[in-house]
Protein backbone atom coordinates (compact mmCIF):
# COMPACT_ATOMS: atom_id res chain seq x y z
CA UNK A 1 0.00 0.00 0.00
CA UNK A 2 1.45 3.24 -0.97
CA UNK A 3 1.83 5.95 1.99
CA UNK A 4 -0.96 9.03 2.00
CA UNK A 5 2.23 11.35 1.23
CA UNK A 6 3.42 9.11 -1.64
CA UNK A 7 2.24 10.60 -5.12
CA UNK A 8 1.07 7.78 -7.44
CA UNK A 9 2.77 7.11 -10.39
CA UNK A 10 0.95 6.93 -13.98
CA UNK A 11 1.89 4.30 -16.82
CA UNK A 12 4.43 5.92 -18.84
CA UNK A 13 2.38 3.71 -21.63
CA UNK A 14 -1.58 3.74 -21.21
CA UNK A 15 -1.10 6.90 -19.01
CA UNK A 16 -4.35 5.55 -17.10
CA UNK A 17 -3.31 2.97 -14.79
CA UNK A 18 -1.17 3.20 -11.18
CA UNK A 19 2.81 2.42 -12.39
CA UNK A 20 4.08 -0.35 -10.58
CA UNK A 21 6.28 -2.22 -12.78
CA UNK A 22 9.88 -1.25 -14.39
CA UNK A 23 10.49 -1.56 -17.94
CA UNK A 24 13.10 -0.06 -19.83
CA UNK A 25 12.55 1.49 -23.27
CA UNK A 26 15.25 2.56 -25.54
CA UNK A 27 17.71 2.87 -22.76
CA UNK A 28 15.12 4.85 -20.22
CA UNK A 29 13.85 2.99 -16.97
CA UNK A 30 10.53 3.79 -16.80
CA UNK A 31 7.62 2.25 -14.94
CA UNK A 32 4.70 0.93 -16.05
CA UNK A 33 1.51 -0.78 -15.25
CA UNK A 34 1.03 -4.42 -14.87
CA UNK A 35 -1.45 -4.68 -17.99
CA UNK A 36 0.68 -3.41 -19.69
CA UNK A 37 4.13 -4.48 -19.13
CA UNK A 38 3.54 -7.97 -21.24
CA UNK A 39 2.10 -5.98 -24.35
CA UNK A 40 5.22 -3.96 -24.22
CA UNK A 41 7.50 -6.65 -23.67
CA UNK A 42 5.69 -8.56 -27.11
CA UNK A 43 5.99 -5.52 -28.79
CA UNK A 44 9.73 -5.73 -28.26
CA UNK A 45 9.66 -9.26 -29.28
CA UNK A 46 8.02 -8.79 -32.45
CA UNK A 47 10.66 -6.02 -33.53
CA UNK A 48 12.93 -9.05 -33.08
CA UNK A 49 10.21 -12.12 -34.88
CA UNK A 50 9.88 -9.41 -37.74
CA UNK A 51 14.11 -8.47 -38.12
CA UNK A 52 14.42 -12.77 -38.05
CA UNK A 53 12.03 -12.91 -40.73
CA UNK A 54 13.23 -10.62 -43.32
CA UNK A 55 16.55 -11.81 -42.70
CA UNK A 56 15.12 -15.36 -43.62
CA UNK A 57 13.40 -14.16 -46.91
CA UNK A 58 16.77 -12.57 -47.64
CA UNK A 59 18.06 -15.96 -47.37
CA UNK A 60 15.24 -17.25 -49.68
CA UNK A 61 13.86 -19.32 -46.21
CA UNK A 62 10.51 -18.28 -46.86
CA UNK A 63 8.52 -20.75 -45.19
CA UNK A 64 10.53 -20.33 -42.03
CA UNK A 65 10.54 -16.54 -42.47
CA UNK A 66 6.35 -16.89 -42.39
CA UNK A 67 6.91 -19.38 -39.73
CA UNK A 68 8.44 -17.24 -37.39
CA UNK A 69 5.87 -15.10 -37.81
CA UNK A 70 3.26 -17.21 -36.79
CA UNK A 71 5.14 -18.42 -33.74
CA UNK A 72 5.48 -15.13 -32.38
CA UNK A 73 1.47 -14.67 -32.42
CA UNK A 74 0.59 -17.77 -31.45
CA UNK A 75 2.83 -17.24 -28.59
CA UNK A 76 1.64 -13.48 -27.95
CA UNK A 77 -1.90 -13.45 -28.69
CA UNK A 78 -3.07 -13.05 -25.29
CA UNK A 79 -1.41 -9.75 -25.39
CA UNK A 80 -2.61 -8.30 -28.60
CA UNK A 81 -5.27 -6.48 -26.96
CA UNK A 82 -5.95 -4.40 -29.95
CA UNK A 83 -4.91 -6.82 -32.76
CA UNK A 84 -2.13 -4.68 -33.74
CA UNK A 85 0.08 -7.53 -33.83
CA UNK A 86 -2.51 -9.50 -35.84
CA UNK A 87 -2.12 -6.61 -38.14
CA UNK A 88 1.10 -5.87 -38.50
CA UNK A 89 1.87 -10.05 -39.23
CA UNK A 90 -0.41 -10.02 -41.56
CA UNK A 91 0.51 -6.90 -43.54
CA UNK A 92 4.59 -8.48 -43.36
CA UNK A 93 3.22 -12.12 -44.84
CA UNK A 94 1.60 -10.67 -47.53
CA UNK A 95 4.08 -8.59 -48.48
CA UNK A 96 6.63 -11.57 -48.09
CA UNK A 97 4.49 -14.13 -49.93
CA UNK A 98 3.90 -11.01 -52.85
CA UNK A 99 7.94 -10.63 -53.00
CA UNK A 100 8.03 -14.49 -53.24
CA UNK A 101 6.08 -15.01 -56.14
CA UNK A 102 3.79 -17.06 -54.70
CA UNK A 103 0.87 -14.66 -55.80
CA UNK A 104 -2.22 -17.03 -55.07
CA UNK A 105 -1.02 -17.61 -51.77
CA UNK A 106 -0.68 -13.76 -51.58
CA UNK A 107 -3.93 -12.55 -52.68
CA UNK A 108 -5.71 -14.90 -49.78
CA UNK A 109 -3.52 -13.25 -47.14
CA UNK A 110 -4.11 -9.39 -48.55
CA UNK A 111 -7.65 -10.90 -48.32
CA UNK A 112 -7.22 -11.96 -44.47
CA UNK A 113 -5.28 -8.56 -43.73
CA UNK A 114 -8.21 -6.67 -44.66
CA UNK A 115 -10.47 -7.94 -42.61
CA UNK A 116 -8.70 -7.15 -39.57
CA UNK A 117 -9.42 -3.65 -40.42
CA UNK A 118 -7.07 -0.62 -40.60
CA UNK A 119 -6.23 1.73 -38.03
CA UNK A 120 -3.90 4.30 -40.20
CA UNK A 121 -4.49 5.70 -43.66
CA UNK A 122 -0.75 4.63 -44.51
CA UNK A 123 -1.71 1.01 -43.76
CA UNK A 124 -4.68 0.74 -46.28
CA UNK A 125 -2.01 2.30 -48.75
CA UNK A 126 0.28 -0.71 -48.21
CA UNK A 127 -2.90 -3.06 -48.04
CA UNK A 128 -3.49 -1.78 -51.82
CA UNK A 129 0.59 -1.59 -53.06
CA UNK A 130 0.35 -5.58 -52.10
CA UNK A 131 -3.05 -6.32 -53.63
CA UNK A 132 -2.50 -4.16 -56.47
CA UNK A 133 0.73 -6.50 -56.83
CA UNK A 134 -0.80 -9.77 -56.45
CA UNK A 135 -3.63 -8.85 -59.21
CA UNK A 136 -1.70 -7.14 -61.74
CA UNK A 137 0.67 -10.31 -61.18
CA UNK A 138 -2.06 -12.94 -61.83
CA UNK A 139 -3.47 -11.15 -64.92
CA UNK A 140 -6.38 -9.22 -63.43
CA UNK A 141 -5.85 -5.56 -63.87
CA UNK A 142 -9.32 -4.12 -64.16
CA UNK A 143 -9.28 -5.94 -60.49
CA UNK A 144 -5.80 -4.65 -59.57
CA UNK A 145 -7.04 -1.11 -60.86
CA UNK A 146 -10.29 -1.16 -58.90
CA UNK A 147 -8.12 -2.12 -55.63
CA UNK A 148 -5.66 0.60 -56.24
CA UNK A 149 -8.88 3.41 -56.73
CA UNK A 150 -10.04 1.95 -53.36
CA UNK A 151 -6.60 2.71 -51.81
CA UNK A 152 -6.53 6.03 -53.23
CA UNK A 153 -9.84 7.14 -51.80
CA UNK A 154 -8.73 6.85 -48.54
CA UNK A 155 -5.12 8.87 -47.76
CA UNK A 156 -3.44 10.92 -45.50
CA UNK A 157 -1.47 14.64 -45.44
CA UNK A 158 1.72 12.40 -45.55
CA UNK A 159 0.95 10.94 -48.49
CA UNK A 160 3.77 8.40 -48.26
CA UNK A 161 4.24 5.56 -51.21
CA UNK A 162 2.87 8.41 -53.58
CA UNK A 163 5.16 7.33 -56.38
CA UNK A 164 4.67 3.74 -56.60
CA UNK A 165 0.69 4.44 -56.28
CA UNK A 166 1.40 7.04 -59.18
CA UNK A 167 3.03 4.67 -61.20
CA UNK A 168 0.39 2.19 -60.76
CA UNK A 169 -2.17 4.25 -62.00
CA UNK A 170 -0.66 5.19 -65.34
CA UNK A 171 0.84 1.26 -66.17
CA UNK A 172 -2.32 -0.34 -65.23
CA UNK A 173 -4.96 2.34 -67.05
CA UNK A 174 -3.01 1.48 -70.35
CA UNK A 175 -2.92 -1.91 -69.50
CA UNK A 176 -6.72 -1.74 -69.76
CA UNK A 177 -6.25 0.35 -73.13
CA UNK A 178 -7.53 3.68 -71.25
CA UNK A 179 -6.18 7.07 -70.05
CA UNK A 180 -5.87 7.18 -66.24
CA UNK A 181 -9.12 8.67 -64.83
CA UNK A 182 -8.99 12.98 -64.72
CA UNK A 183 -10.59 12.87 -61.56
CA UNK A 184 -6.70 12.07 -60.43
CA UNK A 185 -5.52 14.90 -61.56
CA UNK A 186 -6.52 16.00 -57.72
CA UNK A 187 -4.25 13.91 -56.57
CA UNK A 188 -1.03 14.69 -58.69
CA UNK A 189 -2.07 18.11 -56.98
CA UNK A 190 -1.75 17.01 -53.51
CA UNK A 191 1.11 15.18 -54.12
CA UNK A 192 3.08 17.85 -55.39
CA UNK A 193 1.47 19.93 -52.25
CA UNK A 194 2.66 17.31 -49.99
CA UNK A 195 6.06 17.50 -50.74
CA UNK A 196 6.53 21.11 -51.79
CA UNK A 197 7.34 20.71 -55.48
CA UNK A 198 6.15 22.13 -58.35
CA UNK A 199 3.47 20.64 -60.41
CA UNK A 200 5.34 19.10 -63.69
CA UNK A 201 4.91 21.01 -66.67
CA UNK A 202 3.79 17.65 -69.26
CA UNK A 203 0.88 17.66 -71.86
CA UNK A 204 -0.77 14.36 -70.21
CA UNK A 205 -1.71 13.50 -66.96
CA UNK A 206 -0.25 10.24 -67.48
CA UNK A 207 3.22 12.20 -68.41
CA UNK A 208 2.33 14.48 -64.53
CA UNK A 209 1.99 11.55 -62.95
CA UNK A 210 5.15 9.88 -64.24
CA UNK A 211 7.17 13.10 -63.80
CA UNK A 212 5.73 13.68 -60.31
CA UNK A 213 6.41 9.99 -59.39
CA UNK A 214 10.53 10.60 -60.06
CA UNK A 215 10.98 13.78 -58.18
CA UNK A 216 9.20 12.47 -55.44
CA UNK A 217 10.37 8.87 -55.17
CA UNK A 218 13.33 9.54 -52.76
CA UNK A 219 11.69 12.34 -50.64
CA UNK A 220 9.94 12.67 -47.83
CA UNK A 221 6.43 14.46 -47.45
CA UNK A 222 6.98 17.84 -46.14
CA UNK A 223 5.71 17.69 -42.93
CA UNK A 224 8.03 14.49 -42.17
CA UNK A 225 10.69 17.10 -43.36
CA UNK A 226 10.08 19.17 -40.99
CA UNK A 227 9.06 16.79 -38.02
CA UNK A 228 12.91 15.42 -38.51
CA UNK A 229 14.50 18.98 -38.66
CA UNK A 230 12.70 20.13 -35.61
CA UNK A 231 13.70 16.97 -33.64
CA UNK A 232 17.53 17.41 -35.07
CA UNK A 233 17.46 21.33 -33.42
CA UNK A 234 15.96 20.00 -30.07
CA UNK A 235 18.86 19.97 -27.19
Amino acid sequence: MLLPDKKTQVCWSCEKNEATEPFTYAGHATFVCVTCLPWLKARDELDRALQQSMELEERGEVDAALACLDAFLEANRDYDYHRGFARTVAAHRATTLVDAGRYAEAERACEAWAQLGFTRLLDRWWHGIETVRTLDALGRPREALAALEDALNHRDPYLFSAAEMLVALVELSKKLGQPVDPKWRGLAEAVADAYAVEMPARDTLEDILLALAETTREMLPKRARDKDEDEADEP
